[in-house]
């Protein structure tokens, strides 16, 4: 089976483009399904006994952690011989790792004055619906410490951690094996990462994307998913704080 999964080293002709194609669009949906309905099932067995707010940080928490398992196994089928290597790439450089970071500054510092001065251009018909916040639901930041603290590690480490091990790690890296390599591989994943967003004003989204096409530029310069993780982490520690100190 994992021989039939695995993907060519080098795409020939588009049958392989297709193939490795067909085989991340039934990853990507199979562990989107797979980590939604397990952590809601987990969440389920154990029954309702604690706040709403945890109960919320337990579900970021589990989907996050499925995700990331599930994206190891299917690094495992997609490259059997040496999942991991193809997976992190290589370690980690100052250069790259220097680069990260002013990029994440750059991109925090310019975020809500981009995408305020995006949304006053954009046509009205893209404004999303008002959203309808549960009120039960307390904002991150006025949380009681301990889960104030939960919800931090979880918004700076754990969630981008997952959400680059897909973007920029075995997504990224199998797009790359077909034949327009990182001309598919950056604006595929660097589109599916801003719709996922998509709860964001349309200003909010494209600054998004932005984001993800940096992050996925120094997946391609450098080749170290951990300088991926290490930027969007920054980017959103930096945010928080930002939005704490207003």
């Amino acid at each position: 089976m994992r021989r039939h999964l695995a993907l060519p080293a080098d795409s020939r002709h588009a049958l392989d483009d297709a193939l490795i194609l067909a085989r991340l669009a039934i990853a990507y949906a199979l562990l989107a399904l797979f980590s939604h309905h397990a952590a809601a099932l987990l969440m389920q067995l154990s029954g309702i006994r604690w706040h709403i707010d945890t109960q919320f940080l337990l579900l970021d928490a589990l989907f996050a952690g499925l995700v990331i398992l599930g994206s190891l196994i299917i690094a495992w089928l997609l490259s059997p011989q040496q999942p991991m290597r193809w997976l992190w790439g290589a370690g980690l450089s100052l250069p790259g790792l220097l680069l990260a970071s002013l990029f994440a500054v750059a991109m925090v510092l310019g975020a809500d004055p981009l995408a305020s001065w995006l949304d006053i251009r954009l046509p009205i018909a893209l404004e999303p619906d008002a959203p309808s916040r549960p009120q039960a639901i307390t904002p991150l930041l006025d949380l009681p410490w301990p889960r104030l603290i939960a919800g931090l590690l979880i918004a700076i480490l754990w969630v981008p951690f997952a959400e680059e091990v897909v973007f920029r790690g075995w997504l990224f890296k199998s797009l790359q094996r077909t034949r327009p390599g990182i001309w598919l591989a950056l604006p595929v994943t660097t589109l599916i990462f801003a719709l996922m967003h998509s709860f964001y004003s349309p200003g909010g989204v494209l600054v998004i994307a932005l984001l993800g096409a940096l992050l996925g530029w120094l997946r391609w310069k450098f080749d170290q998913l951990t300088l991926c993780i290490a930027a969007h982490a920054l980017y959103n520690g930096l945010t928080l704080l930002l939005v704490a100190l207003e």
